[in-house]
C-alpha cells in the first residue's frame, strides 16, 4: 500500500529541495529521490488521518482565477530571470495558499524533474488549466519564449478575473436585498404577528386581510422548518445537476431569451472570444487552430455551436471577415476592423482593440443592469414587508369597529 512521505532533499547543485511523494515504505522513497538526482537528508511519514482532516477543514476547494493568476505571474517573473521550470515551481509553491493547487504543483514537479514536457503535466487538470493555457504552454516550450507567453498569460488571467469579478457585482446586491427582505418577514410572522393575534382572540368579524395574515402566519410557523428542509434540498439538487447538459442548455436557452441577459450574455461570450484569439493569434498560433480553442472558450452552447460553423467555413477556403460577419456574434461596427486586419495580417492587434472596446462596453452594461436592479429590489421588499406591516396597521384600526 502506497504511503505519504514529505522530504528534505539536495541536488548536485547544493539548492535545497522539500516536498511530497508516494512510496511503499523509507527506503522506496530514498531510492525515489535518488532517481531524481536528489540527495536526502530528511524523510518522514506523513500522518494520513491528519492531512484528510486538514484538506476537510480547506474544503479542497478548486483553485481560483486568481490562484491560477498569481501561480502565472510568479512563474513568469522567475523564468525572466534566468531559473530553470522545476526550481520556479519550486519557489512559486511557496506563495499558494489553495491546498489543491499545491499538490499539482508538486505532481509538475516531479513530471518535469522525470523529463515530461510542462504542458502535458498541465494537461493532467483540465479544470485548473484550460485547453487555450495548455496549448500556449506548448507553443512557448517550443518557441523559448516561455517567461513572455507566462506574462500574456498572466494579463489574461488577471482580466478574466475582473470580468468574473464585474459578473458576480451584479448578483451581490439583489441577493443581499432578497436575503433582507427574506429575514424581515421570518421575524416579523415568528414574533410580532403572534403577539399581534392575541389581541383578536375570542373576535368575531375579524377583518379578511386581518384573518389572511392571522392564518399565513400560523401556517408559516408550523411549516417553516419544513419549508427550509424544502429550500435546502433544493438547491442541493440544483448544485448537483447544474454541470448537467440538460441544466446548462435550459440555462443558456434561458439567458439567450431574455432581453437585458441576452446583451449581457452576448457581450460577455465577444469578450472571452476576443481575448482568447488575441493571446492565440500573439502567441503564434495559426487562425484555424487559434479559433478552435477560442471557440471552446465560449461558455454558452448555442453560441458556441454557432462559431464552429465559422471554423469549418474557414476550412473550406472562405474568408474570415465573411464567415464571422454572417453569424452576427460580433457587434457590426467590427466587421471593418477584421477584414482590415485580414488583409494586413494584423488580426492580432485588431483583437486586442476589439477586447478593450468589449470591455468598456460590459463594464457599462453591469453598472447599468445594477443601477436597475437597486429600484426594483427596494420596490420589491417594500411590497412585501410594507403590506404585512399595512395590513397589521389597518387590522389595529380596526378593533374598535369590531363586535364582541
Amino acid at each position: 500500500m502506497m504511503e505519504k512521505f514529505v522530504y528534505t532533499a539536495y541536488d548536485g547543485a547544493g539548492a535545497r529541495h522539500q516536498g511530497e511523494l508516494s512510496a511503499i515504505n523509507t527506503e522506496s522513497a530514498k531510492f525515489k529521490l535518488k532517481e531524481l538526482g536528489l540527495i536526502p537528508v530528511k524523510i518522514d511519514h506523513v500522518d494520513t488521518a491528519a492531512n484528510k482532516v486538514n484538506e476537510f477543514l480547506q474544503f479542497n476547494r478548486r483553485p481560483r482565477f486568481s490562484d491560477v493568476e498569481f501561480l502565472t505571474s510568479q512563474l513568469s517573473l522567475l523564468l525572466k530571470n534566468g531559473i530553470k521550470v522545476d526550481r520556479a515551481l519550486e519557489i512559486a509553491k511557496k506563495g499558494i495558499r489553495n491546498n489543491r493547487l499545491a499538490k499539482i504543483v508538486d505532481e509538475v514537479y516531479d513530471d518535469i524533474r522525470r523529463g515530461t514536457p510542462l504542458s502535458v503535466s498541465l494537461e493532467k487538470n483540465p479544470d485548473v488549466f484550460d485547453p487555450l493555457y495548455v496549448s500556449i504552454v506548448r507553443i512557448g516550450e517550443a518557441t523559448g519564449r516561455l517567461p513572455d507567453i507566462f506574462a500574456d498569460l498572466a494579463a489574461n488571467l488577471n482580466f478574466r478575473q475582473k470580468i468574473s469579478a464585474k459578473t458576480r457585482q451584479a448578483m451581490i446586491y439583489p441577493s443581499i436585498i432578497f436575503i433582507v427582505c427574506l429575514m424581515s418577514v421570518l421575524f416579523v410572522f415568528n414574533f410580532i404577528v403572534p403577539k399581534f393575534s392575541v389581541l383578536f382572540s375570542g373576535m368575531t368579524n375579524v377583518p379578511v386581510y386581518t384573518d389572511i395574515l392571522l392564518a399565513a402566519s400560523d401556517m408559516f410557523i408550523r411549516y417553516q422548518f419544513i419549508m427550509l428542509a424544502a429550500i435546502v434540498g433544493l438547491f442541493v439538487l440544483m448544485f448537483r445537476i447544474k454541470r448537467g447538459d440538460r441544466f446548462k442548455r435550459l440555462i443558456d436557452v434561458v439567458v439567450l431569451r431574455v432581453p437585458v441577459t441576452k446583451q449581457l450574455c452576448y457581450t460577455l461570450e465577444n469578450l472571452r472570444f476576443t481575448s482568447s484569439l488575441a493571446i492565440l493569434l500573439k502567441s503564434g498560433v495559426v487562425l484555424t487552430e487559434a479559433l478552435e480553442y477560442a471557440v471552446k472558450s465560449i461558455g454558452n452552447i448555442f453560441l458556441r455551436k454557432q462559431l464552429m460553423i465559422v471554423k469549418d467555413e474557414i476550412k473550406q477556403g472562405k474568408k474570415f471577415s465573411v464567415a464571422m460577419a454572417k453569424t452576427g456574434f460580433l457587434p457590426d461596427v467590427f466587421d471593418g476592423l477584421m477584414e482590415v486586419g485580414e488583409q494586413t495580417g494584423n488580426l492580432s492587434e485588431v483583437f486586442s482593440e476589439m477586447e478593450k472596446r468589449l470591455r468598456s462596453l460590459y463594464e457599462d452594461r453591469v453598472a447599468g443592469l445594477i443601477t436597475v436592479i437597486e429600484p426594483i429590489m427596494i420596490l420589491f421588499m417594500g411590497l412585501v414587508v410594507g403590506s404585512v406591516v399595512v395590513v397589521m396597521l389597518l387590522s389595529m384600526v380596526s378593533i374598535s369597529d369590531i363586535n364582541f
